[in-house]
């Protein structure tokens, strides 16, 4: 090869090079000075940082996000390219439709572009729910808040401890973390799911389970449930007194919520029992007037009662702390504190399950644990033996309509259950139960 063809190849080679330069900087400056409504390409690289962008079709081109925290519907709509006389009327749109103070941080949206600018834009209110406005024609806007409805279904779920219960349900499938709150809230007075758990430890629990468009997307009602702990069953049933207020019983009528909480904690260790043991900061044995409860700085602290705070401090011993009045004789400790929770504070009422403050370090104290403390007429007892006396049982005059309607309710067990009937049979017999228990439930 001579150098004349040398010379060719490398002349071409940079034609081509140069060829492409210009259709990319041609192209830049089209979309550059593109005067339709819609993002510029040069934004392109900014946008993506917040924007899952996609062409679904030749035409369009649809931008996703996220609602950041302190941005409003204006400032997403500029941020994307929107031109403000057209901003301005999709907000106008919008705030005749729903109330734009509750479009929120997390929430998702998405715009919609054609070849002749915007299109629409689209807020996802809720899993079910969406506000859109369009335009149609030049100038047209229209809009509209749809629902769609979710499919429910009353299923049986079974389940055996083989970790903690959140391990449990969150390793069984979808919606594992939300049921395990669920069921942790209904059993709160009874079973402290810290402490008492076991690998073994069996639960059954009939409820509703939502679907949308053909997918789970959450649990609804729960109607009953069982859970096996230690060889000790423990049943709980829905049953509504009066149409519209629902709560849970044990079978016999007793109401499962009661005068105190088991744990203030979401989640601890019990790092310091009550009674006399050895102080870990003075090293003298004195009597230990509560519980240490050792939690992550800043772990929520309930109120594992309904009362009045009567105090509200901090000292070199006990730190930040509340006392809350209960009425009866009861008064509750919570030392240590991190911090107190705004608007807690002396002469205030706080109720049961309530957040009052934050796990800490403060005072005499050599890690992050809350100290609880728990008296009666005075004198300090033991919060892990505390009886709780149950509060509202059924009334006599619905006892008779409570039994016959938990008794349809737990029969539905031994027939979910059965491997006889396939699941659609199973849907007929739930929804048909549930219809005779009618306000019930």
């Amino acid at each position: 090869m001579d150098s004349t063809d040398k010379s060719f190849k490398r002349k071409r080679f940079f034609l081509i090079i140069m060829l492409i330069f210009l259709v990319v900087i041609i192209s830049v400056r089209t979309c550059r000075h593109n005067d339709h409504e819609g993002p510029q390409i040069n934004e392109k690289e900014e946008i993506a940082q917040k924007t899952d962008i996609s062409r679904p079709e030749e035409d369009t081109l649809t931008f996703r996000g996220v609602v950041r925290r302190g941005e409003n519907l204006f400032s997403i709509l500029s941020d994307e390219g929107i031109k403000r006389a057209l901003a301005n009327r999709i907000v106008n749109k919008t705030g005749a439709l729903y109330d734009l103070k509750k479009i929120k941080a997390g929430n998702t949206f998405e715009i919609n572009y054609g070849a002749d600018g915007f299109r629409s834009f689209r807020y996802n209110i809720e899993k079910n729910s969406y506000l859109e406005v369009a335009r149609s024609g030049n100038s047209h806007l229209s809009g509209a808040v749809t629902i769609i409805p979710y499919v429910i279904k009353v299923e049986l779920i079974e389940g055996t401890i083989s970790g903690s219960l959140y391990e449990t349900l969150t390793s069984s499938g979808p919606g594992g973390g939300e049921l395990a709150e669920h069921l942790a809230t209904l059993y709160e007075y009874d079973i402290d799911f810290n402490r008492d758990i076991r690998a073994g430890d069996t639960f059954l629990i009939l409820l509703e389970k939502n679907y949308l468009q053909g997918k789970f997307s959450g649990y609804g009602r729960i109607f009953a449930s069982e859970f096996v702990n230690r060889g000790k069953k423990t049943n709980v049933v829905r049953f509504a007194a009066e149409p519209g207020k629902s709560s849970y019983y044990h079978p016999d009528g007793r109401a499962v919520k009661k005068m105190f909480l088991r744990c203030p904690l979401p989640f601890m260790r019990l790092t310091s029992r009550f009674g006399y043991r050895r102080h870990p900061v003075t090293g003298f044995s004195a009597a230990h007037k509560g519980i240490d409860l050792g939690a992550p700085r800043g772990t929520i602290v309930r109120a594992t009662a309904d009362g009045r705070v009567i105090r509200t401090g901090y000292d070199g011993i006990r730190g930040r702390h509340i006392i809350i009045s209960h009425g009866n004789r009861y008064r509750t400790h919570y030392y240590h504190l991190n911090g107190i929770k705004k608007g807690v504070s002396r002469g205030k009422w706080v109720g049961q399950g309530k957040v009052i403050g934050y796990v800490g370090n403060t005072g005499r104290s050599t890690g992050p644990h809350l100290h609880y403390g728990l008296q009666r007429n005075g004198q300090y007892i033991n919060p892990l033996r505390l009886n709780s006396p149950s509060r509202n049982p059924v009334s006599k005059k619905d006892l008779e309509r409570f039994r016959n309607s938990s008794g349809i309710i737990f029969t539905l067990f031994d027939i979910g259950k059965s491997d006889i009937l396939n699941s659609k049979i199973k849907q007929i017999i739930f929804k048909s139960a549930l219809f005779l228990t009618g306000d019930n439930i």
